[in-house]
């Protein structure tokens, strides 16, 4: 396995992206501090020094299809719970479809892109840095001096072990694992879909990775990029 760390990169995910011919499976780049580091929908990413930064190359086997490709971010998503579990006990929850909360904070966020037919996936952890005051009250920082390295490892490790059962077919069982830390569920949330808002009570992932939400006494099932749920309204 190849561990290149930086001190300072724009992205690790662009540069994997950008070299990515020199990578091989579980690959990892990693660096202190980011000065492009994005989230879904081109978000910025907060990147700084005393956070996890990381990305790791998944090549795999065979080809996935659009609907597998939707389930990574959910397998990041539980791989890094598990894994920070087993570094430090709390309160952990997974925030459909790319962030894991601690004691209902954004402590990680996740972003998957696919290059052709392999994909990066990128990972920001708050494991030592200090939170800016504007965002403490929607974020938090684990506070540990736990080895940086040793937990991008533990994360890179932990989802190798998760994706060997998704490849065998126990995405079922995963699944409910995922749902009992389901952040959303029973919340009421605002939905944007297009131009319209609605209003609905998050309820179960589903198995192709959409999510239920109940409107008006009916279950929808949405996708990742038909909605967008507005932030401090859970």
């Amino acid at each position: 396995m190849k561990f290149l760390k930086f001190d300072e990169i724009d992205s690790t995910n662009n540069y994997m992206k950008e070299n990515i011919s020199s990578f091989k499976n579980y690959d990892i780049v990693s660096a202190k501090t980011q000065t492009s580091g994005r989230g879904r929908r081109g978000n910025v990413w907060l990147s700084s020094e005393g956070m996890a930064l990381f990305s790791f190359l998944l090549k795999p086997e065979k080809e996935l299809s659009i609907v597998e490709a939707t389930k990574l971010p959910l397998l990041a998503g539980i791989s890094t719970l598990s894994a920070l579990k087993k570094i430090k006990d709390g309160a952990y929850s997974f925030k459909w479809t790319n962030d894991v909360f601690f004691y209902d904070k954004k402590l990680c966020g996740i972003l998957v892109e696919r290059v052709k037919n392999d994909f990066v996936v990128g990972i920001g952890i708050n494991v030592a840095n200090k939170i800016p005051d504007d965002i403490k009250n929607i974020a938090i920082s684990m506070e540990s001096d736990y080895d940086i390295d040793k937990l991008i490892l533990k994360v890179v490790e932990e989802f190798s072990v998760y994706y060997k059962r998704f490849s065998k077919g126990k995405w079922q069982e995963i699944i409910k694992e995922i749902n009992n830390y389901n952040f959303l569920k029973d919340k009421k949330i605002r939905v944007n879909i297009g131009d319209k808002i609605f209003e609905g009570i998050a309820k179960n992932i589903v198995e192709d990775g959409r999510l239920e939400i109940e409107m008006n006494g009916e279950i929808k099932l949405f996708s990742v990029g038909e909605i967008k749920i507005e932030k401090d309204y859970y």
